[in-house]
């Protein structure tokens, strides 16, 4: 048993530096829970595989995979013990933490109302249905072993509110799996607020003539998920004492947008605010990072 876990927690040592060269995030997604009689356990799978592919598309985290998932059950298992918490074992110092962040989601409801239309003109009769689904997410730091955030979803698809005209909803199944396709925009929304990703400027491509940044290349591209349109902010980081804790201080100097992906590495951005400061700083060497905005 010994020999197994310390092969998985190897495997994914590997796997962790891997990642951390590409700047990704490990997350662990373990299957979604419902509430029996509000929603059933084939609406909870759908939700899980959609949050899931959802997450996948950011471009941002790499799943754990199942045999990955066994290998956090063990970590946990020996994190109980004796030994790993009086820091006698070396795998609590060289612990090859397989996920970062552990995501656990709850479907609270997923519930379908029956709507009839009849046209005044030729007496026809029409049905349609409208699905109301609600989604709890948790998200757990691993190292802490803290819920960091919890955020309820509540996608809906079909009845007077909705404009996609193209969703089906001509069965009650179809309008749940419509409802479900509209998780992606709430995830990116969530992880832009929960999961800001940090870039770096590389250099200030253009300038007025009071010395004020019109253009800048950011080191973000395709390969992390940004797109033409985006807008970030960039803030100067500094280091605030702080009842004798030293904490990191980000402070807006101004904000961007891109117009043009480069590559998977590099973008080019218009300064839309602060250029004046986000020229100085970056001349004077200030630490400045860019960051996504919802």
């Amino acid at each position: 048993m010994k020999k197994i876990i310390i092969v998985a927690f190897l495997i994914l040592g590997i796997n962790n530096y891997l990642n951390a060269q590409s700047g990704k995030i490990n997350v662990a997604i373990i299957p979604f829970t419902y509430s029996e009689g509000s929603a059933s356990a084939s609406n909870a799978q759908a939700v899980f595989e959609r949050f899931s592919e959802s997450i996948t598309k950011t471009k941002r985290f790499t799943i754990v995979d199942r045999a990955s998932s066994k290998a956090i059950n063990a970590e946990k298992d020996l994190q109980k013990t004796e030994a790993f918490m009086n820091g006698s074992t070396q795998l609590q110092q060289d612990a090859l933490q397989s996920a970062k962040y552990i995501i656990s989601g709850h479907l609270s409801s997923a519930n379908v109302t029956e709507s009839t239309y009849t046209d005044r003109q030729t007496g026809s009769r029409s049905v349609s249905y409208e699905a109301k689904l609600s989604l709890t997410i948790k998200v757990l730091d691993v190292e802490s072993g803290q819920v960091i955030k919890t955020e309820t979803f509540q996608p809906a698809a079909g009845g007077l509110l909705d404009l996609n005209i193209l969703a089906d909803t001509s069965t009650p199944e179809a309008a749940i799996t419509s409802a479900i396709n509209k998780i992606q925009k709430k995830v990116d929304k969530f992880i832009g607020a929960e999961f800001p990703e940090a870039f770096s400027i590389v250099e200030i491509q253009e300038k007025d003539g009071k010395g004020s940044a019109e253009t800048v290349l950011i080191s973000g591209g395709s390969g992390s998920g940004l797109k033409k349109g985006d807008k970030l902010k960039v803030v100067e980081l500094s280091k605030i004492l702080v009842n004798g804790k030293e904490i990191t201080r980000k402070k807006q100097i101004g904000e961007l947008k891109i117009t043009k992906i480069d590559d998977e590495n590099f973008s080019i951005c218009e300064v839309k605010s602060g250029g004046i400061d986000i020229n100085s700083k970056t001349e004077a060497k200030v630490s400045l990072e860019v960051i996504t905005l919802e």
